[in-house]
């Protein structure tokens, strides 16, 4: 047995203890069940955190490339596009959580870290533990244990803190004069990508020829213009179908897609299946039909 006396004279000021944080979701996922790659999209009002329990996945975070694998704990900002592919030869399981009403006071509200840090974080030695809490928090709310809200409350107070001040941050190197004006362009294409904008114009808005543009486009973000687009459009076509009860022909309407057998098939390419198995793997028929009042409760403040 040992005993480890803790006698500092106070406890330091914790800013993330003195929040009001919601968990909004908790997520086990095994690797038959993450085969389904995640297109390009964003968490608007909150921060998700995922640890990787085992395998390995490419993912991309406002339009840099990682592979990541068990042990990683990779952070996804509010607001910030991200994409996930499994690796097709091991599969890839985690832990994931939403949190709202996180603010740090150097940051944005939904923001773990600054934008010049590298997202994907090592956890090396503090592995288990932070296992361990995805883990007791997954349970607290799957076996509607009692008070299961104040005791994730503290568990998200632990994981954030750890993450925060525990684990080593690296920073990202910097984009050089030339992509930081390209920059504009990505965000302009990142808000009107359903208005189906023309590579062409994109090189406009960018300041370069058509080919200049796209060469540049795929050395900076890692894919070409077109494929970007696509990936943005089923992106938000997969968040629609698990969050809305949207028809597939308006889902397909709101993208700018004129024939929806073209959306389908798009979808389908990427991810696998078509949008209407996607939606019934992710929900069934039950959730599906509370659908809208059980995402507005998550989300409601």
């Amino acid at each position: 047995m040992a005993v480890v006396y803790y006698n500092n004279e106070k406890f330091l000021n914790n800013p993330i203890v003195e929040q009001k944080l919601k968990l909004i979701y908790v997520c086990k996922a095994d690797a038959p069940e993450t085969i389904i790659p995640t297109a390009m999209h964003e968490h608007t009002n909150h921060l998700e955190i995922q640890y990787i329990r085992s395998g390995k996945a490419d993912i991309r975070i406002g339009g840099r490339a990682y592979r990541v694998q068990k042990g990683d704990v990779v952070i996804y900002n509010a607001g910030v596009l991200h994409d996930e592919r499994p690796d097709p030869n091991c599969g890839m399981s985690f832990f994931n959580c939403g949190i709202k009403n996180f603010k740090l006071p150097y940051l944005s509200e939904g923001h773990l870290l600054a934008h010049d840090v590298k997202p994907v974080l090592h956890a090396g030695n503090l592995s288990d533990d932070i296992c361990a809490i995805f883990h007791l928090l997954f349970e607290q709310i799957s076996n509607k244990k009692v008070y299961a809200s104040y005791v994730c409350y503290h568990l998200l107070n632990a994981l954030l803190t750890i993450l925060t001040v525990q684990l080593p941050h690296e920073k990202l190197p910097l984009y050089d004069k030339f992509d930081a004006s390209f920059q504009a362009c990505k965000a302009f294409i990142d808000e009107h990508f359903t208005e189906n904008i023309s590579v062409e114009e994109m090189s406009k808005i960018a300041n370069m020829s058509v080919s200049g543009f796209a060469h540049h486009f795929k050395k900076v973000i890692g894919l070409a213009p077109g494929q970007y687009l696509i990936r943005l459009k089923i992106g938000l076509a997969q968040k629609l179908l698990i969050t809305t009860d949207k028809s597939i022909t308006e889902i397909s309407m709101h993208l700018g897609y004129d024939n929806i057998s073209h959306f389908n098939n798009q979808f389908k390419k990427f991810v696998g299946t078509s949008p209407q198995n996607y939606r019934k793997l992710w929900l069934g028929n039950e959730q599906f039909q509370n659908l809208n009042h059980i995402y507005n409760e998550l989300m409601r403040k």
